[in-house]
């Protein structure tokens, strides 16, 4: 049998471990150079559709909402999850279900399968993708 306490010791000891800075990516950074640049690229299409666009970014998250004709169709988060040795970014989305009677908000990752990809492999394109498939899946076209 190993020596559980040399195992939990090394597991444990300061030294072995990442510093909480490293390997963590920047999520400012992401958020400005992959999220802002797809979300502004929606919104001109959404608006030539008629639709009003408001985007509100902080520090650690950014945030689409889609209306029509004064209802909120959509609201779009984008923020990250902290993982040990990284941040992984994922999207929240909140819309209305069965014509406005149930609010429902899912949890979405860019891409499916394990998360062991890293922030910095996420796409502008990934983001639009994932956009789109949630708003024309929850969204009713009138």
């Amino acid at each position: 049998m190993a020596d559980w306490r040399s195992q939990l010791g090394s597991f444990l000891d300061e030294a072995g471990r990442p510093k909480p800075e490293e390997d963590r990516g920047d999520l400012p950074g992401f958020l400005s150079s992959v999220v802002e640049p797809a979300f502004e690229e929606l919104r001109a299409e959404l608006v030539a559709h008629g639709r009003d666009v408001n985007i509100h970014r902080v520090e650690t998250s950014i945030v689409m909402k889609v209306s029509f004709k004064g209802d909120e169709e959509l609201s779009y988060r984008v923020q990250g999850r902290t993982f040990p040795n990284k941040i992984l970014p994922y999207a929240e989305v909140r819309c209305r279900e069965r014509k406005g009677l149930k609010l429902i908000r899912v949890e979405s990752m860019f891409r499916s399968g394990d998360s062991s990809y890293s922030m910095d492999e996420v796409t502008t394109a990934e983001v639009i993708d994932n956009f789109l498939d949630h708003y024309m899946r929850n969204v009713s076209a009138e």
